[in-house]
């Protein structure tokens, strides 16, 4: 690692786009940051520093089984892996607001039928995303694939087979840590009322609006209605599914939100949110609340008020 150049280089992309909209980079190879501790800590103290919320830094564990390690001649165990995870919590896992994303947290790939994959190998992947998630890490994102063989490669001659022998292993697993890893961690990551700015609208779908934010592994966002496409605004979490959220527009205005916007507002049953437009219009968010007999000061205003959620860029501005 060298800090002194990425310093130079997020320093030069802030001084002449201080209000960059997003900044992320791709992957880090955990090898490195256990190899060296010290300066990848640095290094990634400055990355956080200087790129904007949500960031993700793909690690290519492909597998933690250190049978299939050896036999596919992967360069990272599941212990060194463990260790960068730690690492890049420590310095990139902060939140420069309360109600923002962490600045920069890793993600984890995994590869299935890879040569000497055995049933064991899915235990050893459960084992090793639970210690993640019971010391209390983060992950931005877990990536679970099944191998593809391409003629030439060392996987050309054995090709899917074993794939489609663990198949019905494979599908177990995999639910498995949807429900047990993927969903406790997005909550984690994005506990209710974490706002996304800027989420670009893309289609509709059941009556909803589907869109992301720009970034390298944005989250895919569920609004209620259909919203004009083609367009961003800001919001702010309500919900979780094993990889996507539930939003509703922030701030949004209690004076004009439908019943669906307000049901999906945590504690807000289809009862209080009647109570809630029965009442209209209020003057303080603080009505609502005592209404409601739920605190909507997370994801609500009243009337036409507005609220800022950009991030002037200060590189002092660390939220601890």
């Amino acid at each position: 690692p060298n800090p002194d150049a990425l310093q130079e280089l997020y320093g030069g992309i802030r001084e002449v786009a201080p209000d960059l909209g997003t900044l992320h980079l791709d992957n880090m190879n955990p090898v490195t940051i256990t190899d060296y501790p010290e300066a990848s800590k640095e290094a990634i103290e400055i990355i956080a520093e200087h790129n904007t919320p949500g960031d993700t830094a793909a690690f290519g564990l492909e597998s933690a089984d250190p049978v299939v390690q050896e036999q596919n001649n992967l360069l990272v165990t599941a212990e060194e892996c463990l260790e960068a995870v730690r690492i890049v919590n420590e310095a990139g896992g902060w939140r420069p607001a309360e109600n923002r994303l962490p600045k920069l947290l890793p993600g984890i790939n995994l590869v299935h039928g890879l040569q000497g994959e055995r049933p064991e190998t899915y235990d050893h992947n459960r084992r090793f995303l639970r210690q993640v998630y019971d010391e209390g890490l983060m992950l931005r994102r877990i990536n679970i694939r099944q191998v593809m063989a391409f003629a030439g490669t060392e996987m050309g001659d054995t090709g899917a087979d074993i794939a489609k022998e663990h198949k019905a292993q494979f599908q177990d697993y995999k639910k498995a840590v949807r429900e047990q890893v993927d969903n406790p961690m997005l909550q984690r990551v994005a506990p209710p009322g974490t706002v996304l700015p800027n989420v670009h609208l893309e289609y509709h779908q059941d009556g909803k609006t589907f869109g992301r934010q720009l970034g390298t592994y944005p989250l895919l966002v569920g609004i209620p209605g259909e919203r004009e496409l083609g367009r961003a605004i800001d919001v702010a979490i309500v919900d979780h599914g094993y990889r996507s959220v539930t939003g509703v527009p922030y701030p949004l205005d209690v004076n004009a939100a439908s019943m669906d916007e307000l049901t999906t507002i945590p504690g807000v049953s289809s009862g209080r949110a009647g109570d809630i437009v029965v009442s209209r219009p209020y003057e303080s968010v603080a009505e609502v609340d005592e209404v409601a007999e739920v605190d909507l000061s997370r994801f609500a205003t009243v009337g036409d008020a507005e609220v800022d959620v950009t991030r002037t860029f200060e590189p002092s501005g660390r939220a601890d």
